[in-house]
């Protein structure tokens, strides 16, 4: 569908919604894939998906109904299904109207590629192809996903408003291994051209050889190098529980601190709708989307809230516009770990689990490469372990930040945190 035509299809759900207040969503999206396991080709897919979300309400109550049945002549069934669920819904004590007439919305172009949108299946398959070969030639195991997906949404409700809007992304993430030894690499981009593929291939053959003949951390104090990767596996839990209403519940390491210092005068966080991994400019309840500083040198300045929350305390409507910036510096890994005396080297983290919430304490494993550095060069290969670490705790004693690169919802840099004694299990 066009957007025009979406556009007129949400606004056409509201009109036959048939109560005071009204909402229509619709969701166009396409996700194409080719997963590979064993150095061969497992799967192949190309799915496009249609659905409408019409939200109707009366002031006390509301009720949802979600169709595929992406046609003018279902509207009035549809709106007859939700208005008969309405009459059976309960009142709602968090009810909110549809969000007030006359807002403006962003428009994020850079969000979409032409190329990208159609899904041609020759340079996924060139793609894999290439790692699959590669992988092959050097007596190594590969596995992953390459894919391209588009997504168009619009919506209107009953007080007015209406906006559109539509990203593509593509993204090849493939491991590698022989035995033990075993490198993991994601690459990410709003259009296929965006992705480096070959020199995430050979970067990728070169860390498993390096990750051969682990051995045992030995007791010491050490600096921590986080790759982008690592980084952004601890990074992407704030989101889950930055939330507004956690907070003054006090159940989340966020309670009580907004205004307070909780990480180093170098940590940075914020959503930038048109950066280089761009934002979405409308929430699920039709706010208009902003950028935002979530945190500035160290201090918790915003946390996302909904209307509700916000309205109850005083707050401003925020959420997080589905992309995180977490600022940099300038320079690769190798020019960080070329002013590192003794430290570790990691490479992604997998397997997190939260500890505990209130504090954040997460515990996860190491993965695809652990790395022992003395005087700026990696020296061995070290073994996996299983940590228990609190991310604020890192991020407090950050002394260098690298180049940020493109994560799913992110931009993440490389971090150097002030070497010490950090506890390893095996």
């Amino acid at each position: 569908m066009t957007t025009q035509e979406m556009l007129d299809f949400v606004r056409a759900a509201v009109e036959a919604s048939g109560t005071p207040d009204a909402m229509a969503v619709l969701k166009e999206e396409r996700a194409a894939c080719v997963r590979f396991g064993q150095n061969r080709i497992t799967q192949n897919l190309d799915i496009i998906e249609k659905e409408l979300i019409l939200t109707v309400g009366d002031g006390e109550k509301k009720a949802t109904v979600t169709s595929q049945r992406i046609d003018m002549d279902a509207l009035q069934s549809i709106a007859a299904e939700a208005r008969s669920l309405l009459q059976t819904s309960s009142p709602d004590p968090e009810y909110m109207p549809p969000v007030a007439g006359g807002q403006v919305y962003p428009v994020i172009d850079q969000a979409w590629d032409d190329f990208t949108a159609e899904c041609p299946a020759e340079p996924r398959m060139e793609a894999v192809g290439k790692v699959i070969d590669k992988a092959g030639e050097n007596g190594f195991q590969t596995a992953g996903i390459c894919w391209m997906q588009n997504q168009n949404r619009a919506f209107a409700t009953s007080t007015g408003n209406q906006a559109s809007h539509r990203s593509t992304e593509a993204g090849l993430s493939f491991t590698m291994d022989k035995g033990l030894a075993s490198s993991y690499r994601t690459i990410t981009g709003t259009g296929w051209n965006d992705l480096k593929v070959s020199e995430a291939v050979e970067k990728v053959l070169l860390q498993v050889e390096m990750n051969r003949d682990a051995r045992e951390i030995p007791e010491g104090d050490y600096t921590i190098i986080l790759e982008p990767e690592a980084t952004w596996n601890l990074l992407m839990y704030l989101p889950w529980i930055m939330d507004a209403r956690s907070a003054d519940e006090g159940t989340s390491v966020f309670s009580g601190m907004e205004g307070i210092r909780m990480a180093g005068a170098n940590f940075n966080l914020k959503s930038c709708l048109h950066g280089e991994r761009p934002g979405i400019p409308f929430s699920e309840e039709g706010l208009p989307a902003e950028d935002v500083v979530w945190f500035e040198n160290g201090f918790l300045r915003n946390l996302p809230a909904d209307r509700f929350t916000a309205e109850k305390t005083g707050r401003k409507p925020l959420f997080v516009p589905d992309t995180l910036t977490m600022e940099g510096g300038d320079g690769t890994i190798d020019d960080l770990l070329a002013g590192v005396k003794k430290g570790i080297l990691i490479r992604r983290f997998w397997y997190i689990r939260f500890v505990d919430e209130k504090t954040l304490k997460l515990t996860g494993m190491t993965r695809d490469g652990v790395f022992l550095v003395e005087n700026g060069k990696i020296v061995n290969s070290l073994k996996d372990f299983r940590w228990n670490w609190r991310p604020f705790d890192l991020f407090s004693n950050i002394e260098r930040l690298g180049t940020p690169e493109r994560k799913p919802y992110g931009m993440v840099p490389p971090v150097v945190i002030t070497a010490r004694h950090y506890p390893f299990t095996g």
